[in-house]
């Protein structure tokens, strides 16, 4: 079947989003000439602009009971009304295993459907293309499977796995403004923050790393939401001389620091995600509420992984030996 208008569902939150691109490149590469209309909540608006040709329209959803978002249910029927008008071709889900959110997809309208699959009898409506949920572990790896299943392809010339985002010249330029000027230390950004107290390594513990990371050199900056100003302070106290950026930062502008950095230092959250995909050497720390084998990088010579169980029990000095070796590498590769 000729494919002319596609829409992708993938909701949630910003890690989720950005793990998703490598399916969306494969996408593009395999419908060059299709309409690719990405459908998230609101907030994805404005990572939109960084996913360049991958898609070419962002379509807001308000959120559906069981899933996440808090549209009515109102809010939902307009958004489906709107979906079904649009008369796409192909609408796939890469949401989740299902049945919600597989449910909600097949309601698009769309004359083909495709999903993931998890354990049957789950009231599971017909779908005309679909992958069972456990195919793959690592997420970015899951969702490129089933983009291949519906006809995406890629390029050969590099690992087809890993994610990628676009910095604009604009960001870029906010991002400057930010730093010292003519800055000639390399940027270290420590990002100490997340949503979920699980995935918190202590802020005195980011201090502590922070301080060590100025005496080797680094102009540090801590960055944070503006919900996160304590704990950026906090850090930033702990370290004299680094930045202390917290609520000072959009998305796009963080975006274009991660992409400046040299190294990148956070708990398991979503702009670890930017570092994977902008290329940038990080160490992300884990706790028990997150499997890295599903979540982590998948380069594992760029990026570094360390888990404790709770988050709190890793070392300061692991941490430090990690951005060491990291540093080492990037010597030896000229970087």
């Amino acid at each position: 079947m000729k494919v002319e208008k596609l829409a992708v569902f993938r909701g949630l939150y910003l890690g989720d989003l950005v793990a998703a691109t490598p399916a969306l490149r494969a996408l593009r590469h395999g419908y060059p000439q299709a309409e690719i209309t990405l459908v998230s909540l609101p907030w994805a608006t404005a990572l939109a602009p960084h996913l360049g040709d991958l898609v070419d329209h962002f379509l807001p959803y308000p959120g559906a009971p069981g899933l996440d978002g808090a549209g009515t249910s109102e809010e939902l029927e307009e958004f489906l009304a709107r979906m079904r008008a649009e008369q796409f071709d192909l609408a796939v889900n890469m949401h989740g295993r299902g049945p919600v959110s597989t449910r909600l997809v097949t309601r698009f309208g769309a004359q083909r459907t495709a999903s993931f699959v998890g354990e049957k009898g789950n009231d599971v409506p017909a779908l005309d293309v679909e992958v069972p949920w456990d195919a793959e572990t690592h997420e970015s790896r899951k969702l490129l499977l089933l983009a291949k299943k519906i006809g995406g392809a890629h390029p050969v010339a590099y690992d087809s796995s890993e994610p990628e985002l676009r910095v604009r010249e604009e960001d870029d330029r906010r991002a400057r403004a930010l730093l010292p000027s003519r800055l000639r230390k390399p940027l270290a950004l420590v990002h100490p923050g997340a949503s979920v107290p699980a995935k918190r390594w202590p802020g005195e513990a980011f201090g502590r790393v922070a301080e060590e990371l100025t005496r080797w050199g680094y102009v540090v900056a801590v960055t944070g939401s503006a919900g996160e100003k304590e704990i950026t302070r906090l850090v930033s106290e702990a370290a004299p001389g680094s930045l202390d950026l917290g609520g000072e930062t959009d998305l796009s502008t963080l975006i274009a620091l991660v992409a400046r950095a040299s190294v990148m230092l956070s708990n398991d959250t979503g702009p670890a995600h930017l570092a994977y995909a902008l290329r940038t050497p990080s160490v992300t720390l884990f706790g028990p509420s997150t499997d890295a084998g599903r979540w982590g990088p998948l380069d594992g010579e760029q990026h570094a992984v360390l888990e404790g169980d709770p988050i709190s029990s890793i070392p300061v000095g692991d941490v430090l030996r990690y951005v060491e070796a990291l540093d080492a590498r990037q010597e030896r590769l000229g970087a």
